[in-house]
């Protein structure tokens, strides 16, 4: 009998074949997976109790805790939609993305709570408490109120059908609600399970917020192999040692941002091998030799909320991870090649058309595969647009190696048109990530009378360094043509970040173009 393909397999498998392994490593808090299989069921009953059928909408708003984690298992083992949100979000937003995704319950943590009463109050949503502290008691008692019987896997459910809405992660100031089937989701599994290597000896930390993508799969990829799954729900770069230190941590994703946390000279020391995924915007090849040197494996990773969200894989040969890491941390630092799981991934021209092979030529990524969106929720133009000529496109420009590395040079939008010369916002900041006193960059384009636009760059340097603007043109001047050199250095004490670690440019793009047009879209 043909099953469908979800995510929900690979708990399946976990809880029957790995029931003694650890599964929760929280705090002083230890639950195998037959403890932790034990509150999956519970709660799945529990759910069913209130009235949650298939096809329902329930959001979820938690940092990375246990009690958030079983949500990704519960709420689809209904055939309900899970919608996870932001942890960062104003009750405005919150409202706005309750209503617009219909959810008729939500799971939140109590920490979080005040963000969302009135909300619940004003629209008479239901709102659950999770987690230690007041308002999280009537959580637990409803999981002690239900049964424990295991709760057959479902059989009948559509893989075709949407397992998640995710909000894209507000690099753009306006948000559209990704529908992820089950299939997607699935798939996605799979590369994440191949490309991180994980085993049942594997102990995975939940740097990644869980809520962006589905924390790239880790929600359930983890558990597809019954590895230990060590929650962490605030990241610091302290907290990220001690948790390695404490409980053996293997595996963690997270975006450049947290890597450059980790490497800051004042709290970076050395460790075991860890295996580190990083995407979300291009990491610069200082940062990923920084990593190695203190024993973190980095592996870089591409794609996108619609795309589940993991395409592409910086994956090297036997030769190349025996160059010095100054020339493998280049090629480490492009997006690579597309996964096995991940059907085709291409550059193309504004006509389709493949772009040659130069390391030159920019196009824009587009993606056919099984990892690829049902679509966006309540707005079928903009679903339309996306998939125009039978192609996802993400709207990221790039260009494709010699040896068939894909790198992204920018976002469309990102993309500075100085003189009608186009520069690349990413190349400038990866010059900038080579001085040794800049800790984080951002280039964005500012209005120029004479030349339309030129470059900015916003730059947080490390504790203890002190560089002028005039120092760092010539710094930048000496690897780059003049015309890309930024025309002014602003010093932020941090940049404007989502909560899954990347950059906003629109953010400070706007402030520098307040009251004026820009003509690049």
């Amino acid at each position: 009998m043909k099953r469908p393909l979800t995510p929900l397999d690979f708990v399946r498998r976990a809880l029957k074949l790995y029931p003694d392994r650890p599964a929760i490593l929280h705090g002083d808090l230890r639950l195998t997976y037959r403890e932790w299989g034990e509150r999956l069921w519970r709660l799945v009953h529990a759910l069913r109790a209130a009235g949650v059928r298939p096809g329902d909408h329930v959001a979820v708003l938690s940092p990375n805790t246990h009690e958030g984690l079983l949500a990704y298992a519960a709420v689809p083992w209904l055939g309900a939609v899970l919608v996870p949100l932001n942890t960062r979000l104003t009750p405005a937003e919150y409202r706005f993305q309750l209503e617009f995704a219909d959810v008729r319950l939500l799971l939140c943590d109590v920490s979080l709570l005040d963000r969302v009463q009135d909300v619940a109050a004003a629209t008479g949503l239901g709102v659950w408490g999770m987690g230690a502290g007041e308002g999280g008691a009537a959580f637990e008692t409803r999981l002690l109120e239900a049964s424990a019987d295991p709760v057959p896997f479902p059989l009948d459910l559509d893989e075709d059908s949407p397992i998640t809405i995710n909000f894209t992660s507000g690099t753009t100031s306006n948000p559209k609600g990704v529908m992820l089937t089950h299939r997607n989701a699935y798939m996605d599994g799979i590369g994440v399970m191949l490309y991180l290597q994980l085993s049942p000896d594997s102990v995975y930390l939940h740097t990644l917020p869980n809520f962006h993508v589905n924390g790239w799969g880790g929600v359930w990829a983890v558990q597809g192999m019954g590895s230990a799954n060590v929650m962490l729900p605030a990241v610091r770069a302290d907290e990220i040692y001690a948790a390695i230190e404490r409980h053996g941590v293997t595996h963690l994703c997270a975006a450049p941002t947290v890597l450059s946390m980790i490497t800051d000279p004042a709290v970076a020391r050395p460790v075991p091998p860890v295996r580190v995924a990083t995407a979300g915007s291009p990491p610069h090849a200082r940062i990923i030799a920084d990593m190695d040197a203190l024993g973190f494996e980095v592996l870089q990773v591409y794609g996108l909320s619609e795309t589940s969200p993991l395409v592409t894989v910086a994956e090297l040969t036997r030769e190349q991870r025996a160059l010095p890491i100054a020339e493998r941390a280049v090629l480490m630092a492009r997006q690579g090649y597309e996964m096995v799981n991940a059907g085709e991934v291409d550059v193309v021209t504004p006509d389709m058309r493949p772009v040659p092979h130069d390391g030159e030529t920019l196009g824009e990524i587009v993606v056919q595969s099984n990892l690829v969106m049902l679509g966006y929720y309540k707005n079928p133009a903009a679903t339309a647009e996306a998939f125009a000529g039978g192609w996802f496109h993400t709207g990221d420009m790039a260009c494709v190696h010699p040896d068939g590395r894909i790198e992204i040079r920018d976002r469309n939008k990102d993309v500075i048109i100085s003189g009608g010369e186009n520069i690349s916002s990413v190349e400038v900041e990866g010059v900038l990530y080579r001085h040794a006193a800049v800790r984080e960059a951002v280039v964005v384009a500012m209005p120029d009378d004479r030349w339309g636009e030129v470059p900015c760059a916003f730059v947080v340097l490390h504790a203890g360094h002190a560089v002028t603007p005039e120092e760092l043109t010539v710094f930048v001047r000496g690897h780059l043509a003049g015309f890309k050199v930024p025309k002014r250095f602003e010093y932020l004490d941090d940049l404007p970040k989502t909560a899954s670690g990347k950059f906003q440019k629109f953010v400070l793009r706007n402030a520098l173009w307040e009251g004026r047009a820009r003509g690049v879209n």
